[in-house]
Order: C-alpha cells, then structure tokens, then sequence
C-alpha cells in the first residue's frame, strides 16, 4: 500500500516502539526474555507528492524512556516479574547499558526509501550509545499501518550486552525493535 503524500508526526499517541532482548548462558532458565516499552519517540515521515521513494524517515529516541513491560516465555506475555524485579532491569538498563547521561537520545535518518511489495525497504543512518551505523529494514504498509522489526547487534554500538552472576546469565547481543504506528 502507498502512503498518501504529507509529512507526519508520529509519537507514542501514534502506536509502539519496543525493544525485545532474549536470555542467555548457563542460568538462562532463571531469567527472562523481555518486552520493553520506549515511551518517548518522535518520528517524522514525509511523504511527498512523488511518493515516498522521494521522502524520509527520521526518528529520535529518548534512552532514559525505556519501561519493561513484562517477561517473555516462548514468545508469550507472562507475569513472572515482580515490581522490584522491574526496577532492577529498569536500573540496570540505564546504568549499565545505555548511559542515558552520556547518550540522551538514539536516531535514525533515512537515505534510501525503496517500494516493494507491501511496504518499503529502508536505508538509513542509526545513531546509538555514541556509534553510527548503515541499517537496512523494512516497514510493512499493508494493514494501513507501519509495520516491521530491527534487528541489532549491541556490541555494533559499543554496547556491552548486560550480564550477572559472572556471566552465567546474560542478554545476547541480538536484541530486536519492533514498531506498530498508525498515520491516522
């Protein structure tokens, strides 16, 4: 599906952007995959009359917005996290992963928008924890809305993926970024 020619301002109002990290090591049983909500985003899309291939995509992130929305088992939402488990991760996600003090926000840029079937194939600048890579994904336009998943490589941004109990237990350094946003 085309979008229709305008510029956007998309927002947490607009749909979510979440991050999801999966365990790892020898007690991974004892710990969590995780959905987490990134509660301060804007993103900027400008369609022009020519199409989006002609437009751009940007978006700025807020490190510190990240809010653990529950534990993940076999893809499935559960309640295994008791609130001051949540406070630890939210903690641990600051302090020793992503510095917000240091990195405030996280950004993308476009440089390339190409049609395809069903949506389009992105190309863009990602600024995150202080390092700027090329990534390529896709948004899925099909339901009306913008969909899609990135995959990310933390150790790609200087990340050092989080780790307890002298590395028994630990984050891979995969993580996905899913967005559903609604232009309406």
């Amino acid at each position: 599906m085309s979008l229709k020619p305008g510029s956007y301002c998309l927002d947490t109002n607009s749909g979510s952007l979440n991050v999801y990290t999966f365990k790892e090591g020898l007690l991974s049983k004892l710990a969590h995959d995780l959905l987490i909500d990134i509660t301060e985003f804007k993103v900027n899309l400008d369609v022009p009359e020519a199409g989006f291939d002609s437009g751009s995509l940007k978006l700025e992130i807020q490190t510190n917005t990240l809010k653990v929305i529950c534990a993940l088992k076999d893809g499935e939402r559960t309640d295994a996290l008791k609130e001051k488990d949540i406070a630890d991760i939210e903690k641990d996600m600051g302090g020793k992963v992503l510095h917000p003090d240091k990195y405030p926000t996280a950004n993308f840029c476009s440089k390339a928008i190409h049609e395809k079937e069903g949506g389009y194939k992105i190309n863009g600048d990602l600024s995150l924890h202080g390092v700027t890579k090329s990534i390529d994904f896709d948004i899925d336009t099909s339901g009306g809305n913008l969909k899609g998943m990135i995959t990310l490589l933390q150790k790609d941004y200087g990340i050092k993926p989080f780790k307890a109990m002298m590395g028994t237990l630990k984050i891979k350094n995969e993580i996905n970024i899913g967005f559903d946003l609604t232009l309406g």
